[in-house]
């Protein structure tokens, strides 16, 4: 090695390992593209090694780019733990990025961060409502609120609580389509769903659970037109309580029990949760679960 590596070099090296292209680095970490491209190569010259290949579709680890991985996150992890020390001392604050669900964030966890803002104003939370999960692997999150359970990494996980679906419509699509006494039913009618093109989590497959060929009139990546659409009166939509209490013309089309139910999770890198600020902000996505007893069952 012909120089000692500097930890700006090494933080923008693991960016770009987790994210895969340098445009995404650089906006992680809110700096020019051209300044991460710089920062490899200087680190590259300093380890002497091509660390990466660069290909069209973005940046892949050469071997000596995988090898430098594990001593990088040593590194990262020491600045973690001094930024513990610092933080048992000093005023809390900093950003947190969460991903979560669409609608989850929107109308279970953002109501309440006036509640968490008012109790530790230094901390902000970024979050990253959407359909599609962001990534633990990459960074691109520190905290994941989930309907599929991590498979690996070394992350902390805990199943957060169970949430059930219902079948609901608008009051004239009811009274002008076949009743429904049976799930059988259920063939006669039309329905509003998630696109499934791969983008979207399997998880979110609930309504072949109950008809395997839905006829499906309108299809979206968006919970929230689902429920518009059910809502207009153009078909049936299969939502989570807390997403259709939110429309005054939706009722229950099936209110006897609950049709399908999922396990909803939170995970975090391990080494993250030694930051204060980030745990305090896992504690906070816990008590909302416990503060929604009307949407949410707990795990005993």
């Amino acid at each position: 090695m012909k120089m000692p590596p500097e930890w700006d070099d090494i933080k923008v090296f693991l960016a770009v390992a987790r994210l895969g292209t340098i445009s995404k680095a650089g906006a992680r970490l809110g700096i020019e593209h051209s300044t991460v491209s710089r920062r490899i190569d200087r680190l590259e010259k300093s380890v002497g090694s091509v660390l990466f290949d660069r290909m069209r579709s973005g940046y892949r680890l050469t071997e000596t780019g995988q090898n430098l991985i594990p001593f990088a996150e040593k590194m990262e992890d020491a600045l973690i733990e001094a930024e513990e020390g610092l933080e048992k001392t000093q005023h809390v604050e900093g950003a947190v990025r969460v991903g979560t669900p669409e609608a989850f964030g929107i109308y279970v966890m953002s109501p309440r961060l006036v509640d968490f803002h008012h109790r530790h104003p230094g901390i902000r939370i970024e979050l990253m409502a959407q359909p599609q999960f962001p990534s633990l692997v990459t960074r691109e999150v520190e905290i994941l609120v989930t309907l599929e359970r991590p498979k690996m990494g070394r992350y902390k996980v805990a199943r957060l609580a169970k949430i059930d679906y219902y079948l609901y419509c608008s009051p004239e699509y009811k009274a002008t389509h076949p009743p429904i006494d049976r799930l059988s039913d259920l063939e006669r009618h039309s329905f509003v769903d998630y696109i499934h093109d791969g983008h979207m989590s399997e998880m979110y497959r609930v309504l072949e659970e109950l008809v395997p060929s839905p006829k499906r009139c309108f299809s979206t990546t968006s919970v929230i037109a689902q429920r518009t659409a059910a809502a207009s009166g153009l078909g049936l939509a299969l939502l989570t309580p807390y997403v259709a209490n939110q429309e005054k013309n939706l009722i229950n089309a099936y209110p006897s029990k609950p049709l399908v139910t999922r396990n909803l999770w939170v995970a975090a890198p391990e080494d993250l949760l030694k930051i204060k600020r980030i745990s305090m902000t896992w504690d906070f996505i816990r008590e909302l679960i416990d503060d929604n007893p009307d949407y949410f069952h707990r795990f005993g």
